[in-house]
């Protein structure tokens, strides 16, 4: 069987869907040796997939030619199925919901969230208009589809008219890097390289239109009334949208957010280890990676009261309203002053679930194993 997948967001991102899929597209490739994969996409590092002959990397090249505004367009309706036409695989597996499969091919994607449509006011009215538009048709077409949460998936039931047997979950795991206790001198090194003193409130969800970075900023000014040793951590760099929530504050407080640029797994475990509390105030989520893994290493988390962060963290999480600064601030006070916690390892969350159920939905749609 010649199984075609989908790497583009393996190639140009970094964020939750590469984190979930990539080390389910390796035991994928482990568990179907009769299988031939063609991963199609840009070029990226493969240094995660196994040792094996089964697999090999078709390379897409990005259109950095075109304007910017043209770029996915052109890729993901023009390039791409051009090359699934070409190599006329099988089956088409693609991890997120944007490209283009030509009818005829069957297809699993991924849907991971529906903040395009439940965020009108917050996405740009062409980048709502433009995913929208591929959801929709990719929906109609695929053989079955992929979510991240139970919340999601009753979404896609009710909203967009799926019937319940096409549409399946599977959870994010936490990654492998946050296994076992680095210690206390792990932390403290970590705290040093960044020049890191006093309490630390953590920011680990990247910088995207549904983040609430505006708001966060203000919680972070407030609580500094409260706490003259407080420090914002932020993972990734200071970049325009950032610059733009940071803009009106002093620079005494400014000088207190720390950006760690992009952090490896085990660094990421280190900054849950070496914080006093994490926050996360996104207005919308598919899953809410940033809860699971706040849990996994026991630090205390302040998030947005939405259906599918109490699906994950339960009664862990200290939860606020996320357009509410005084109601951010309460709950995050309250995470700052908890202390760290045991952590909690669901089974549901943990590796081998996840990869057995994202294992079993594969079965469903391509030959029996032998």
């Amino acid at each position: 069987m010649l199984i075609l997948v989908d790497t583009k967001n393996l190639a140009l991102y970094g964020g939750g869907i590469s984190h979930w899929f990539a080390p389910l597209l390796a035991a994928w490739i482990v568990d179907r040796p009769d299988a031939r994969f063609l991963l199609v996409g840009p070029s990226f590092d493969t240094a995660f997939l196994p040792e094996c002959s089964n697999w090999e990397h078709v390379s897409l090249t990005w259109p950095e030619w075109l304007p910017r505004s043209f770029r996915h367009p052109w890729y993901d309706n023009v390039l791409f199925p051009r090359v699934v036409r070409r190599l006329r695989p099988d089956f088409v597996m693609s991890p997120y919901h944007d490209v283009r499969i030509p009818k005829g091919v069957p297809s699993v994607i991924s849907v991971h969230d529906l903040c395009l449509d439940e965020l009108e006011s917050v996405y740009p009215r062409r980048i709502r208009a433009y995913y929208l538009t591929l959801l929709r048709r990719n929906l109609r077409q695929a053989a079955f589809v992929l979510t991240v949460s139970e919340t999601s998936r009753s979404k896609l039931i009710e909203r967009y008219g799926v019937p319940p047997d096409r549409v399946g979950v599977v959870y994010n795991a936490p990654p492998a890097a946050f296994d076992g206790d680095h210690g206390a001198e792990g932390t403290i090194d970590f705290r040093a390289r960044f020049g890191l003193h006093g309490r630390l409130l953590f920011y680990p969800g990247g910088a995207e239109y549904r983040k609430n970075m505006m708001r966060l900023v203000q919680v972070f000014a407030k609580l500094a009334q409260s706490y003259d040793d407080l420090f914002l951590l932020v993972t990734g760099e200071n970049n325009a949208r950032w610059s733009a929530a940071i803009a009106g504050l002093p620079n005494v407080l400014s000088q207190r957010i720390v950006f760690t640029g992009r952090l490896d797994d085990a660094d990421l475990r280190l900054a849950y280890s070496a914080v006093d509390a994490v926050i996360y105030p996104s207005l919308c989520e598919g899953f809410g990676r940033v809860c699971l893994e706040a849990m996994d290493t026991g630090t205390p988390l302040a998030c947005s009261d939405l259906p599918v962060m109490r699906e994950v963290a339960g009664d862990y999480a200290h939860y606020f309203d996320p357009y509410c600064v005084d109601s951010m601030c309460q709950a995050t006070a309250a995470a700052l002053s908890q202390g760290r916690r045991h952590p909690v390892k669901e089974m549901r969350f943990q590796t081998v679930a996840v990869r057995d159920a994202f294992l079993c939905a594969m079965d469903r749609f391509t030959e029996a194993k032998p």
